[in-house]
């Protein structure tokens, strides 16, 4: 059942109509607000206008300061960068040929002299494809085939090639080259100059099969470190055969001169194996970006122990770098030292970075770094992804001789007696006094299994020191010789009786046992390293 309930009668509430009255205030306010919104976005408009018509005063203003600033913190002796670095050319037809005596070419890792050139010139160079057998790892006898560039007039019995020679010329040079590929090769080959403007880089232009010879003219444009590699088919196959090089073209106003300048390439070898004796080029292995070697200068060793670089103390040295891959990018280190200058990538017209750790080259790039001897030590140079360096070869060595400075490095433990050689660890040739002898041997830093079944038997394989288990007698001195080229080994007892510290490639080491016992050793940097002592009564 619906409820109703009563209600008062609305309509009457309203049954008259309400006498008219006006709203005059409401009225007047809305149309105020309307014209005064539309004097206000005029007012807008026109300041726009007038802003956008006219330079600001603190856009000119912050612009000059902005240039003052700049002018006042450019770094001291920092070459001054024009708005268009290529300038106008002396006309080909004009230029003469190199003075008398100016050297434009030198093999690895020597640098040609600075020209001292203040104009341009025709400058020629002569390459040689080379294909043949090369040694890349000497300490394990690795062999496989290379291909390479060599100078025609320059020294007899150059037969890798790799790196190419170092070229160097003048920024506003014409390059003439000439490349001969022997009738005996059994590839076409060519150059492709990062340095060159032109089809190529000149490779099509210099593309000789065997017994061709052909000629380019190049103008050299910018200046920088730059690669030159061969371009010809299976590119990746004919960079990682080895055929690559740096060209150097000076700026006008050319570096200041440093105490020594050497030039380093780093690159890849594709290798089917790492097992001494002639082995294959493994194509797969290019395309996985997997290489066995990763080398400076062509070879495992090349600028290590007896190939190592030189230096004195507060000499500075400059590095020409390049990275010829094929495929990895280097991360440039100096272990015990800083690089003081680097031109990032060897754009020799910018200035350099001061007081670097590590410098990225990618593949194809270059740089160009400097570094002060400091102090008595041997720098080493590698790959920072340091599986490159100790796997596979990407090591260097700079050997600082000289005055040590112990207002910048002194070691608190030595004792009066040592005698600190370059590498600050003492001398390790205590000669040769009686009893046993082991030798470390060459490639003993090869990576490999901890646990094997035959570390200690004299089968092992591969063998990490000429005797892995010795027996002697109380009172027998064992000498220890590290014969492993471009290593540094420890002789370091597992339970701390004794302990060489770090012997170079051609250190000896001896320690007499005074008491029986069995005593396990290793090499600190490379555990795998095992052998033992045993002394009887």
């Amino acid at each position: 059942m619906t409820q109703t309930t009563d209600r008062p009668n609305t309509d009457s509430v309203f049954r008259e109509k309400p006498p008219p009255h006006p709203h005059y205030t409401l009225g007047t306010l809305v149309v105020l607000g309307i014209v005064g919104t539309l004097v206000a976005v005029g007012l807008g408009i026109a300041a726009l206008m007038i802003t956008a018509s006219r330079d600001s005063v603190d856009d000119a203003i912050v612009s000059e300061r902005v240039d003052s600033y700049l002018a006042t913190n450019e770094p001291a002796g920092a070459p001054a960068i024009p708005e268009d670095v290529v300038g106008t050319f002396v006309p080909k037809a004009e230029l003469p040929a190199v003075p008398a005596g100016e050297v434009n070419v030198a093999a690895a890792p020597n640098v040609p002299p600075a020209s001292g050139r203040t104009t341009p010139a025709m400058v020629d160079v002569h390459f040689e494809i080379v294909e043949g057998v090369s040694t890349i790892d000497s300490g394990t006898g690795v062999e496989t085939e290379t291909w390479g560039y060599r100078m025609v007039d320059g020294p007899d019995g150059v037969i890798v090639g790799t790196p190419g020679p170092m070229i160097r010329a003048r920024v506003g040079d014409v390059l003439r080259f000439t490349i001969t590929n022997p009738e005996s090769s059994s590839n076409p080959h060519n150059v492709d100059f990062h340095a060159v403007t032109g089809q190529g880089g000149g490779a099509e232009a210099t593309t000789v099969a065997p017994g061709e010879t052909k000629t380019i003219e190049a103008r050299l444009l910018y200046p920088g470190f730059y690669m030159y590699h061969c371009a010809y088919g299976d590119i990746p196959a004919h960079i990682s055969h080895g055929m690559f090089g740096g060209i150097l073209v000076d700026p006008e106003t050319p570096l200041p001169e440093v105490d020594h300048e050497w030039y380093m390439v780093q690159s890849e070898y594709y290798t089917t194996t790492k097992d001494p004796g002639l082995v294959e080029f493994d194509r797969d292995a290019v395309t996985n970006e997997e290489p066995n070697f990763v080398v400076f200068n062509g070879a495992v060793g090349a600028l290590t122990g007896d190939n190592a670089l030189e230096m004195m103390v507060g000499e500075r040295a400059r590095i020409y770098f390049v990275n010829a891959g094929l495929n990895l990018d280097s991360n440039f280190h100096p272990i015990g030292s800083h690089w003081d200058k680097v031109y990032q990538e060897a754009a020799l017209l910018n200035p350099p970075l001061r007081g670097s750790q590590t410098t990225l080259i990618p593949a194809g790039g270059g740089t160009v770094v400097e570094l002060i001897g400091q102090v008595p030590a041997t720098i080493v140079l590698v790959d920072h992804a340091l599986s490159r360096a100790v796997d596979k070869g990407a090591i260097g060595q700079i050997v600082v001789a000289g005055e040590a400075n112990a207002e910048i490095f002194q070691d608190l433990s030595a004792t009066p007696d040592d005698d600190a050689g370059p590498d600050g660890g003492g001398d390790h040739d205590m000669g040769q006094p009686a009893g046993e002898s082991v030798s470390i041997l060459a490639g003993a830093w090869t990576a490999q299994d901890m646990g094997a079944a035959d570390e200690f038997a004299e089968s092992e394989d591969p063998a990490d020191y000429s005797v892995n288990t010795l027996t002697v007698k109380v009172g027998t001195t064992v000498t220890w010789s590290n014969d492993d080229p471009g290593q540094m080994h420890t002789v370091t007892d597992v339970d701390g009786a004794f302990d060489s510290g770090f012997m170079e490639t051609g250190d000896t080491w001896s320690h007499t046992f005074s008491e029986a016992g069995e005593f396990e050793y290793y090499c600190l940097p490379h555990p795998w390293m095992r052998a033992k002592i045993i002394v009887e009564d």
